[in-house]
């Protein structure tokens, strides 16, 4: 029998529904989520208490600061925080820049319950 871990992430969306669904999701996957829609208070959050946090899921596009840049923040504050970057499908461009850059894994939006389940797995090296 394997064990499953609960986790605690952060998830950064500047989009308050999605936000909500994806904590949800993420809940009813049996993980404590946090949602923040600005980039400076996920920053605070993180800054805060950067052990409280098993992973982030970030948006790659925010007004004040990228998730790219944040991922690149959460790194300086603990070496190889892992990290899930949302791109949006189309933005294919993009996903091809932050995997390159080496600061996260790129998903692409929407997710659902099974996909988001199976992505945070990867970079927490986490059996099924």
């Amino acid at each position: 029998m394997i064990s499953r871990r609960q986790l605690h992430i952060l998830v950064l969306e500047a989009d308050k529904d999605v936000v909500g669904v994806t904590t949800s999701m993420l809940q009813e996957l049996g993980h404590q989520a946090r949602g923040e829609t600005e980039s400076l208070a996920a920053l605070k959050a993180f800054s805060e208490a950067p052990d409280e946090f098993d992973l982030a899921i970030l948006d790659s596009v925010m007004p004040d600061v990228t998730g790219l840049e944040l991922a690149a923040r959460f790194r300086r504050i603990r070496r190889g925080f892992p990290v899930l970057l949302y791109a949006d499908g189309s933005d294919v461009s993009s996903a091809e820049r932050i995997e390159a850059a080496g600061l996260g894994r790129v998903v692409f939006k929407p997710l659902t319950s099974e996909e988001l389940g199976s992505a945070i797995k990867e970079p927490l090296h986490l059996g099924v």
